[in-house]
């Protein structure tokens, strides 16, 4: 970043407008002084198109997605049977969440890509372009980007009915106003954002294929199916594979609540694990902490680096069944989440492994009284595990912790370039950054 450009940051930064630049009256944003605003029902109109021909392709909005066929991304569908109320959209025409969620406090705008045609809410704002919208990207960008929220804001409140649900009129959304940067500068950000855009759907892809690939590799040397290979020089022969009750292979423990009390001192705060943290192999010690003022740890064990902890409670809400992980810092765990600690014949990676393999197949049961899956104490530790001699398991978990790192250095270059892509918009969808344009 040069000089000139940080200098222009940070006088922005303190409400000062930088030479060549003005302040708009909507919301005091600070723009390039050939830059001009627009209301937006100037470049949108309002979409009302009722489903009229039956239409069964329901979407919601994403916010990694975009318009995705719920069936695909809920694994169900939560329309209501009569679906004649629901907007029509046709490729290319946009639609916004008055939810607000993680990452988009004021709702989302998204455009119709992934289909030719479907439906969604009716409460939804749906709207497509005008013919004075010479590129709706640009402000498919915009709205991305947060750069209209400041409007949005203006006039939305949560409604009292409505909990996470805006109170927005039509009116006032299609009333706002936007910024109008000229059509060539608009075509040339959307070019340089669509192509940042391709970069992260490449990687995404790529990350996909890497899981898969994980997938294929789990199956292949977990499965006791009694084949024999060699691999990175080790001989893997499943044949000889002897069966064991998890039970007698390791020490089980389910976790507990601390009390609140202040009966006791403790020498330092503590981590404290939650089922819904196992996300990952390791868990870092970047867990929430337990002030030693607020409870007494009278009641709790406390766990070493290396013990492997699954979920046991709330599997299907939490969407966590088959989940797993291995402490890199000693903690203490909820009671929603089970420790395995002192393996014998077993280490603690192949567990973690072939835990992952199988968690999700994995019986479970109802607590009583609730429709809550739950898994057993019973049933886990009753659980048969093939014992593959001690170099065979080292060398298949050696071989899955590099498809891990492959995976995990694949999530932080993606996680890099969405903050690139942030950056990029920030700079250039207010023109702190100017784009060249050259002209033939």
């Amino acid at each position: 970043m040069t000089p000139e450009i940080k200098r222009r940051i940070e006088q922005i930064q303190n409400e000062n407008v930088p030479d060549g630049y003005k302040k708009l009256n909507i919301s005091n944003y600070i723009v390039p002084a050939d830059w001009s605003e627009i209301h937006m029902d100037k470049l949108f109109k309002r979409l009302t198109r009722k489903n009229t021909v039956k239409n069964t392709n329901v979407l919601t909005i994403s916010a990694q997605h975009g318009l995705i066929n719920q069936q695909d991304f809920f694994n169900k569908t939560v329309a209501s049977e009569d679906k004649s109320n629901y907007f029509l959209l046709q490729k290319g025409d946009f639609a916004y969440n008055k939810s607000y969620s993680t990452g988009y406090p004021f709702g989302a705008v998204k455009v119709l890509e992934k289909y030719e045609s479907g439906i969604v809410s009716p409460l939804y704002i749906c709207f497509e372009k005008t013919k004075k919208n010479k590129c709706s990207d640009y402000y498919l960008h915009y709205f991305e980007g947060g750069f209209a929220n400041r409007e949005i804001r203006a006039f939305a409140q949560e409604g009292a009915r409505n909990h996470g649900l805006l109170n927005i009129a039509t009116e006032d959304f299609f009333n706002m106003s936007l910024v109008c940067p000229p059509l060539p500068e608009q075509q040339k950000i959307s070019k340089i954002l669509f192509a940042q855009d391709k970069v992260i759907a490449f990687k995404q892809k790529l990350l996909q294929e890497k899981k898969q690939q994980k997938k294929y590799l789990m199956r292949k040397l977990l499965s006791a199916d009694g084949t024999s290979f060699m691999l990175n020089g080790v001989m893997i022969n499943k044949s000889e594979w002897k069966k064991e009750k998890l039970k007698n292979l390791c020490e089980m423990s389910s976790g507990s609540t601390p009390k609140r009390d202040n009966h006791e001192n403790f020498s330092g705060n503590i981590s404290w694990l939650t089922s819904g943290e196992l996300k990952h192999k390791y868990v870092f010690d970047t867990l929430e902490k337990i002030s030693e003022q607020a409870v007494s740890f009278s009641n709790l064990r406390i766990y070493e680096k290396g013990t492997v902890v699954i979920a046991i409670y709330g599997l299907e809400a939490a969407g966590i069944r088959g989940t797993c992980s291995i402490l890199s810092t000693k903690t203490t765990i909820s009671q929603a989440c089970m420790a395995f600690t002192n393996f014998k014949k077993i280490s603690n990676e192949f567990f973690y492994y072939w835990y992952l393999f199988n968690g999700q197949i994995i019986g479970i049961k109802y607590a009583q009284g609730t429709k809550q899956q739950n898994l057993s104490v019973d049933l886990i530790g009753n659980l048969m595990l093939p014992i593959p001699f001690l170099p065979e398991q080292q060398v298949i978990a050696k071989v899955l912790s590099a498809a891990d790192k492959e995976i995990e250095l694949l999530q932080k270059s993606i996680e890099q370039e969405k903050q690139k892509k942030k950056a990029l918009m920030q700079l250039l969808l207010t023109g702190i950054v100017r784009v060249k344009i050259y002209e033939c």
